[in-house]
């Protein structure tokens, strides 16, 4: 048990001297005393900066645990940036270079020092890179790049010593650094790895043009048109970047049409496994779908380079598909095919079709990635077609058409049972009423075995490795942690970013695996990384539905931007005012920032079937869908009674609630007390009151009054005596006992 305790997800930095034997053999004096001060005046300098601690060296080399790879890597290139600052002027062969290796792994304590898988990973990466580099693993990677702007250049996988599997490793290099890769000279140049979260304009148009042969297709001439990068509607990301237009159906038969729309859909979601690539989601692609509009249009109002477009038909038991990609910069044809075939060898195309798209762009593909472009989800028509059905009601992304989808999903795997997406969407449509609290469509007997049926489904999903399974799992650990299910019982964050993590790098583009990394940070008490997280998923998905900006306004929330917040669920409510699962956090937000009439108005129009004197109790025991962890857990009351605030009835004030508690009725006295610990420390004026009533014979009242002053925090220190004289074992002294720790900490931070 105790090693259990003890193991836990962290950032490693493995770091040694380059050539310490040689430098110790010319001046061994020198060298130490040189390391000494490398490791006084830079090393621990800067890793206390970025929040890191030491936790072993021996003799030339470190190693240091930080809570998050933002901050290893932080500090590894203030380390790297300062020593060569500190080289100039030495002699080449006297200089002092370390070689970084930074990994996110499974630590295990042992004493000061960690030991673990995730140690071994960072010191094999560690011996990989240049003297004076960084050579980081894709976990830390994945974490890192959405914060960091730099280089990320992809090594490909690595196969280092005593780890079993090979590790998919980058370099890692200040942006703009000198080196990187290249193209060859017939092809178009692009940068394949810098961070894509960063998302700043891209380098020189002319640098990406393309300057082999454009073939033409007699059917799909190349556009002429140019995007204009100053009407982008986005920076373009500095990852090649590239949208599908939904291929055309070109014989006007529904069934026809359906083919293609599962065409364009499966090749988004083979494009976005591509590391090197920055993908538009299949969501934000469709939107346009039926509308007049050029590659070039397209580009601008989703933020790409590139527009893949086309068009199929299906005669009878054969096809005919015309794909092209345009790059938009110039105007000009990367690349274009005609494909002709029998109709059950159309799921290979698809797959050729984003292999040659990844070779046009010269990215270069992993062995992991290329396994799951060429893998077949299913080889039955039908299935497919049931399935498109389902996912275009699914994405929807309401309660209406989420339900709608539900018997194409089923009906798709009863024609494929081996159909693991398929399998993966089902259960996630099983699931989604749960976290968005969509629960008109069900009857009460539906509404208790939803549940049941999402495990059910999940189980037959889970025998597919899909990065939508690792995606609900991670969504099952955040949002159901008292359900027995196919995981167990007792799960946390950790397990929910370890699962989203895996996701990304399956499918590095895909919006919901950013968002529920994002929603797992958060939870953790880490917002402004899981803001970058939720920020990439919006990028990736322009046209995102309405939760995104949910999980946006809770980041902010944990981040005391309490205006910001409001403003982003306003903006998203004016945006689809039918997204009521934005509305509870709207009204606390509101409420807690002093807009008591507004944050009342969004309570009613949240429950406009209810009583105004009901409302109180309707909110009462709601169940939000984020909930934090650790030492950010305050932030789940702050939001319940935010919510229960904004609730009261119109025209409740501190000045009547103050009056309220002088009454003689106990019951009154008890809510008034409640309601007053709502307002937080604005109820300060009746400290008195309720520290006179903590000598109420009433259990229930001196309950609430101890709670309402704890609420109050710092501003309530007068009542620190008369709550430590009624602090014992009973529930209204356990309370009080609760009190006097908020306070008093409010109190030290001030």
């Amino acid at each position: 048990m105790k090693s259990r305790s003890n193991r836990r997800l962290a950032a490693i930095l493995a770091a040694d001297v380059a050539g310490y034997s040689r430098l110790t053999a010319a001046d061994e004096e020198g060298t130490v005393a040189a390391l000494r001060a490398i490791r006084s005046e830079v090393v621990e300098p800067l890793t206390e900066r970025h929040g890191g601690r030491i936790a072993n060296t021996a003799g030339d080399s470190f190693l240091i645990e930080f809570r998050s790879a933002v901050d290893a890597l932080r500090a590894a290139l203030s380390i790297q940036d300062r020593l060569l600052a500190r080289n100039a002027g030495v002699e080449a062969d006297r200089a002092i270079l370390l070689r970084i290796g930074l990994n996110v792994g499974d630590v295990i304590s042992n004493g000061d020092d960690i030991l673990g898988d995730g140690v071994n990973v960072a010191a094999r990466l560690e011996a990989l890179a240049e003297p004076g580099g960084i050579t980081a693993s894709h976990a830390a990677v994945s974490y890192a790049r959405r914060s960091i702007a730099a280089d990320y250049i992809p090594m490909g996988p690595q196969k280092v010593k005593n780890i079993p599997e090979p590790v998919k490793a980058y370099r890692v290099r200040k942006a703009g650094g000198k080196q990187g890769l290249t193209a060859r000279a017939t092809g178009p140049r692009v940068r394949l790895a810098i961070a894509f979260g960063a998302f700043v304009a891209a380098a020189a148009v002319g640098a990406f043009l393309w300057t082999g042969p454009r073939p033409r297709l007699p059917d799909l001439a190349p556009n002429p048109e140019q995007a204009v990068q100053a009407r982008m509607a986005f920076p373009l990301p500095d990852l090649p970047s590239v949208a599908v237009l939904p291929i055309a159906d070109s014989t006007g038969d529904s069934g026809n049409a359906m083919l293609a729309d599962g065409f364009s859909e499966d090749l988004i979601t083979d494009l976005s496994r591509i590391s090197g690539l920055f993908v538009i989601s299949g969501n934000s692609s469709f939107a346009y779908q039926g509308q007049e509009i050029t590659a070039a249009q397209f580009a601008e109002e989703l933020g790409v380079r590139y527009v893949v477009d086309g068009s199929l038909r299906r005669t009878g038991e054969a096809f005919r598909a015309n794909i092209r990609l345009t790059d938009t910069a110039s105007g000009q044809l990367v690349w274009a095919e005609r494909f002709d075939g029998a109709l059950e060898d159309i799921f290979s195309v698809q797959n050729r079709i984003a292999l040659a798209i990844a070779q046009a762009l010269e990215l270069p593909l992993d062995a992991e990635e290329r396994t799951g472009i060429e893998k077949l989800d299913t080889a039955t028509i039908a299935a497919r077609e049931a399935f498109q059905q389902g996912w275009e009601l699914y994405a929807q992304f309401n309660e209406q058409d989420n339900l709608a989808a539900i018997p194409y999903f089923e009906h798709a795997v009863g024609l494929d049972p081996g159909y693991g997406r398929a399998w993966a969407f089902l259960a996630m449509a099983h699931l989604r009423p749960h976290i968005l609290h969509h629960w008109q469509g069900y009857t009460a007997e539906t509404g208790q075995t939803h549940i049941g049926h999402f495990y059910k489904y999940l189980r037959e999903a889970s025998r597919h490795d899909t990065p939508l399974n690792h995606v609900v799992r991670a969504m099952v650990l955040l949002n159901l942690p008292d359900w027995e299910g196919a995981y167990g019982g007792s799960r946390g964050t950790n397990e929910a970013r370890q699962a989203a993590a895996k996701a990304i790098s399956l499918q590095p583009s895909d919006p919901e695996a950013h968002l529920t990394m994002g929603w797992a940070l958060i939870a953790a008490g880490e917002p402004e990384q899981g803001l970058a997280f939720v920020r990439a998923a919006m990028r990736l998905d322009p046209k995102h539905p309405s939760h995104y900006a949910l999980f946006e306004a809770a980041a902010l929330f944990a981040m005391e931007d309490l205006p910001q917040a409001s403003a982003v669920l306003q903006a998203e409510l004016k945006r689809n005012p039918q997204a009521k699962e934005l509305m509870p956090v709207a009204a606390s937000i509101l409420a807690l920032s002093g807009d008591l009439r507004a944050a009342r108005a969004m309570v009613e129009r949240w429950h406009s079937g209810n009583s105004t004197a009901a409302l109180p109790a309707a909110v009462q025991d709601y169940f939000f869908i984020l909930r934090w962890t650790g030492a950010s857990q305050h932030l789940n009351r702050r939001l319940t009674d935010g919510l229960r605030l904004a609730a009261l009835p119109p025209g409740t004030t501190v000045a009547g609630l103050r009056a309220e508690l002088s009454l003689a009725d106990a019951s009154t006295q008890r809510q008034a007390a409640k309601a007053l610990g709502l307002f937080g420390a604005a109820a300060a004026p009746a400290v008195p009151e309720l520290t006179a009533l903590l000598d109420s014979p009433s259990a229930f009242v001196r309950k609430e009054a101890a709670n309402a002053l704890g609420s109050i925090g710092a501003a309530a220190a007068a009542a620190l005596p008369a709550l430590e004289a009624r602090a014992d074992g009973s529930l209204a002294g356990k309370i009080a006992a609760r009190a006097i720790g908020q306070i008093r900490t409010e109190l030290a931070e001030q």
